[in-house]
């Protein structure tokens, strides 16, 4: 189940909170250059589908994924700065590693890097790519910028087919192999939710190079690529991807491109391609932001694109409202699959590093496949989830 904090400011600025969170800003220890912090999710949901079924559950990361990390800055003059970052997904509900960590302690990202003033950064290891950096750090996402969070991602029940893998053998070796996590009937594996399908909520890439330009008159650049590790095959499980940001007092926009290879498309040397392009804005209390995004078999060309929009508002500096809707389409190889969804949050900033918020989401499919919100398959093309959170940055 994946996976707004907001502080007493002259408004609550969720992009703000979230590049606080994950920038570490406000560390709990700091010493030498080393920063440790971290951000905190958890609520209760309650999911419901068009049968009347209910689930009831404690729900991890429903806005912004829960984690902790190590930080650190070496400043060597002229403005040259020594990097690194090492963070962890976490589960409150268990105290264990997310499942998405899929047992590495640091899968959140692990790099080091340098870092030149009016020049750029230089990043190797582990780490996301530029629809996290720019989308859900940027606040460029609806979801994550305006309401609903890591629960309104675009997501569905057909990551199977949009992957190209059919069969138990070939599902169970996409989840070890793939992006998507698996859906399991009577406790076994019968197909794969594609949440979080055009990567805005992370989804990193290992052995990576990553160098990203200072900005310019509002404008930077990015390109990134990540060596796929196979002796004699340099294309098989590589990926890479490029971005061109601009950002202006409260106004951001961007366009990423990333392709992934994975082991269960083509044999690694194909994967899956991700397009996005959106903006966000604020005036007078209002925040309003849309993005397209697009994800896209580059083997069997399976595809599928969401349009997203959203509106917020802060009625004081404590109270904002927001709303967001999504449409998806799928192509003839996803069954011409079409999903409807909505999202509401209401959230209170009780301090500069706590709020409580109360959120849902609504979707609706064509009946292509079932309904499917955080990793929660639906019994039927109807779902919906509701749920009471706190959220707290340290």
């Amino acid at each position: 189940m994946k996976s707004r904090m907001i502080g007493r400011r002259h408004r609550s600025t969720l992009p703000l909170v979230c590049a606080l969170m994950c920038s570490g800003a406000a560390p709990a220890f700091a010493q030498s250059g080393v920063t440790i912090g971290g951000f905190l999710d958890e609520g209760v949901a309650v999911y419901r589908d068009s049968g009347g079924a209910r689930l009831y559950q404690m729900q991890d990361s429903a806005i912004f994924p829960s984690k902790f990390f190590i930080r650190g800055s070496e400043d060597m003059g002229g403005g040259l700065r020594a990097n690194f970052s090492l963070d962890s997904m976490i589960s409150l509900s268990t105290g264990s590693l997310d499942p998405q960590s899929r047992g590495a302690l640091f899968e959140n990202s692990s790099w080091v890097g340098l870092s030149q003033t009016g020049i750029g950064s230089f990043r190797i290891g582990r780490q996301n790519d530029f629809a996290f950096d720019y989308y859900l750090i940027g606040g460029i996402d609806p979801a994550t910028g305006v309401a609903g969070g890591m629960l309104n991602f675009r997501t569905g029940s057909f990551g199977a087919d949009l992957l190209g893998v059919s069969g138990p053998a070939q599902i169970a070796g996409a989840v070890a192999g793939g992006p998507y996590s698996p859906v399991t009937t009577n406790g076994a594996i019968s197909g794969l939710a594609a949440i979080n399908w055009d990567r805005v909520g992370g989804k990193r890439m290992s052995n990576a190079v990553k160098v990203v330009s200072d900005e310019y008159a509002g404008l930077s650049a990015g390109v990134m690529y990540s060596f796929g590790g196979t002796a004699g095959d340099f294309n098989n499980g590589s990926g890479k991807s490029a971005a061109i940001s601009f950002r202006h007092d409260e106004t951001r926009a961007a366009v990423v491109y990333t392709e992934q290879n994975y082991a269960p498309v083509n044999g690694g040397h194909s994967g899956i391609a991700n397009l996005l392009a959106g903006a966000r804005t604020k005036y007078a209390g209002f925040t309003v932001a849309g993005l397209y995004s697009q994800a896209r078999n580059t083997y069997t060309g399976a595809k599928i694109y969401a349009l997203s929009g959203g509106v917020g508002y802060d009625f004081s500096p404590a109270w904002n409202l927001g709303g967001a809707y999504t449409y998806e389409k799928g192509n003839d190889l996803l069954k011409n699959v079409v999903i409807n969804q909505a999202a509401l949050q209401l959230t209170y900033s009780i301090s500069k590093r706590t709020a409580v918020y109360a959120v849902g989401v609504f979707q609706r499919t064509n009946g292509a496949y079932a309904a499917e919100i955080g990793n929660i398959v639906a019994n039927g093309n109807i779902q919906s989830v509701a749920e009471l959170g706190m959220m707290h940055r340290f």
